[in-house]
């Protein structure tokens, strides 16, 4: 059976590739026999050094402009290069997955139209209706042009399934289509990551290590909703967190996810910190690093979902920041909202008092029912796109987390 993933599983931002490689390995514990590819939308084909930030250029031109300039941009790559390679890799496939990660996001029109793009791309290739949107994360708005984009992505898809990675995104999913849909919820396959690395986890060093994952404000800050000072207020306060933290006796480490705007700010947050006292990590190449860096760590705080996502699989404590509600749903849905901090700017004192609450209360009982949950999907999802295959049942499912945990 051949399997093709498409997402952004290539993206500098190592979230997304932590997302492919553990719907990848869920697949293949279901599937053994599969073969099973990634297909990047924004056409990409491996993990590469990232160049200079698209977004850092994008925002250099007037705001009304940007969604044209997008859609010509990718329009162009998509005749020229794209289409073909696309065609090439949905040769055969039996089965198409989208997702997971946030795909139903409409900033300047970026994820509707390379979205719209593969749909032509999965109709052509005569795939329509073997296809099966998985755990992806959905906006609260979409624009208008967005919104059309994605109703005739969704006409060209047929998707034999929609599923969402909670239930906030399938009632924006409905919200934004205006109509009654058939909506699952998978869980993110993030949350697999125990087992996905088990063979490359680094052994924890005795220590506090407290992990604080830096995130540019041109992300956090997207949408313009803060005032022009934000990234100067944000990056205050990192630098008085870390400071804070190594009085408090933690050995401090600063981290991101990958994305270059990120790693720009981590610099430049770094230079007025004492080296001797917090280590600037290096930027991860892949993700099996990017979860070795959170690994590491015995508490983290971080902004980006996946560096929560990743501490959650990994049983390590996290104080999840604001600055996207999907944020506030993974921490509603894990059971862990009183460790999600809601303030633009939170108050450093109070974010250390609160990962020392964290530290002390766990409880693994939410996370195995999720697990459970997300590999039934799973194994749901091959027996419907292909019975003749012998893919794991949700009960041989329960019994793979049963023995990894």
């Amino acid at each position: 059976m051949k399997i093709v993933i498409g997402a952004v599983p290539y993206s500098p931002n190592l979230g997304d590739g932590i997302i492919y490689e553990n719907i990848r390995q869920l697949l293949l514990e279901h599937m053994p026999s599969a073969r099973v590819s990634a297909l990047d939308i924004a056409g990409r084909d491996d993990y590469e050094a990232p160049g200079v930030s698209r977004k850092s250029l994008i925002n250099k031109v007037p705001k009304r402009l940007r969604p044209y300039l997008v859609c010509a941009y990718f329009g162009l790559q998509y005749f020229l290069r794209w289409r073909r390679k696309w065609l090439r890799q949905l040769a055969n496939a039996d089965l198409i997955v989208i997702g997971g990660g946030q795909l139903f996001l409409d900033v300047n029109l970026n994820f509707p139209i390379k979205l719209f793009l593969l749909s032509k791309t999965i109709k052509a290739a005569g795939k329509s209706g073997k296809v099966a949107i998985l755990g992806v994360g959905v906006a609260t708005t979409m624009s208008d042009a967005g919104t059309g984009l994605l109703r005739r992505t969704l006409a060209n898809l047929a998707p034999m399934q929609i599923s969402t990675r909670d239930s906030a995104s399938a009632h924006n999913l409905q919200q934004i289509l205006a109509e009654k849909l058939e909506v699952r919820v998978t869980p993110d396959p993030g949350i697999y990551s125990k087992q996905t690395y088990a063979s490359s986890l680094p052994v924890r060093a005795a220590g506090d290590v407290l992990g604080i994952c830096i995130s540019s404000p041109l992300e956090l800050n997207q949408l313009g909703a803060e005032d022009a000072d934000y990234g100067q207020r944000i990056g205050m306060y990192f630098q008085q967190l870390a400071r804070q933290a190594v009085e408090l006796g933690y050995r401090v480490q600063l981290f991101t996810n990958g994305s270059p705007d990120d790693e720009t700010f981590k610099e430049v947050l770094a230079s007025d910190l004492d080296p001797a006292a917090v280590l600037n990590l290096p930027r991860p190449d892949l993700p099996a690093q990017l979860v070795a860096n959170i690994a590491n760590c015995d508490c983290i705080i971080a902004h980006r979902l996946h560096a929560n996502i990743v501490a959650y699989a990994l049983d390590i404590p996290s104080i999840g920041l604001s600055w996207d509600s999907k944020i506030k749903s993974f921490f509603k849905q894990t059971g862990r909202d009183r460790f999600f901090i809601q303030a633009a700017i939170p108050d450093v004192g109070r974010t250390l008092s609160l990962l020392d609450y964290a530290r002390r209360s766990r409880d693994a009982t939410k996370k195995a029912e999720l697990t459970q949950q997300l590999t039934s999907e799973i194994a749901a999802l091959l027996n419907a796109s292909s019975p003749s295959c012998a893919a794991l049942t949700p009960e041989d499912a329960s019994a793979v987390v049963t023995a990894a945990a």
